[in-house]
């Protein structure tokens, strides 16, 4: 499903044949990878070693050689000014904790002339399943107090507009766009929500053994919301696009 955002950035970013573009905070490569299948020259950074291990297993096991991958942060790219016809972040940058520093970032390591893609959620009542999940997480294991609520970051058309404004972009445009998931069960699509969801990811590993009861609980609101039958869930997102 997360291909369907990167190959929509892409597209939206006009890049020229064999380009050479960075992605930030690339994760295990999903635009990489299809942007090096494409013939692009990229550079794929991500904090993690664990994703760069997995990038870099995954480029060997389909013979890709137009890619370097470094682990490194985002808000301080090793590269040097004007190096890139287009530049990425999928779902990356917007938890970054200086987002002001990332999008400079990205400004500084582009040609004039070329673009970015900022791609992040929208607010999670676009998102029933998620946000049911959230809420009961936080009932089940109540946060401490004054903890506001979990919202995505970068979730309002007007902050994504004037983020990417205020690091020197011009031309910025905001693009929603949507793709499906579906599972066979409510069980299967709570399996796939605990593993790639960052807060209930964060919050699995934080919990350790208490993690199974508040899961099985989780998936038992899910349940008894939405049935135990097959599920299709919906992800709505932002693409934004500025150019150097």
């Amino acid at each position: 499903m997360f291909e369907h955002y990167s190959e929509e950035a892409l597209r939206l970013a006009v890049l020229p044949p064999g380009a050479s573009i960075v992605d930030v905070a690339a994760g295990p490569g999903t635009l990489t990878v299809l942007a090096a299948r494409a013939r692009h020259h990229v550079s794929a950074l991500d904090f993690s070693e664990e994703m760069v291990r997995q990038l870099r297993h995954r480029l060997e096991r389909e013979k890709l050689t137009n890619v370097d991958v470094h682990a490194g942060d985002g808000m301080r790219l090793p590269y040097p000014d004007g190096a890139f016809q287009g530049g990425f972040s999928m779902f990356g940058l917007m938890f970054f904790p200086d987002r002001a520093g990332g999008f400079r970032e990205l400004h500084r390591v582009l040609a004039r002339g070329a673009r970015a893609v900022v791609s992040s959620w929208l607010p999670l009542d676009r998102n029933p399943a998620l946000s049911l999940a959230l809420t009961a997480l936080r009932e089940l294991v109540p946060p401490a107090p004054g903890t506001p609520p979990f919202a995505p970051p970068l979730a309002q058309r007007e902050e994504c507009l004037a983020e990417m404004s205020a690091a020197g972009f011009r031309d910025v445009e905001v693009v929603e766009t949507a793709h499906e998931g579906t599972a066979p069960s409510t069980k299967e699509l709570w399996a796939v929500m605990e593993r790639t969801t960052a807060p209930l990811a964060l919050a699995k590993s934080l919990l350790g053994e208490r993690w199974d009861a508040v899961s099985r609980a989780i998936e038992g609101k899910l349940a008894a919301a939405f049935g135990d039958g097959p599920q299709t869930m919906r992800m709505p997102a932002y693409l934004t696009i500025g150019v150097r």
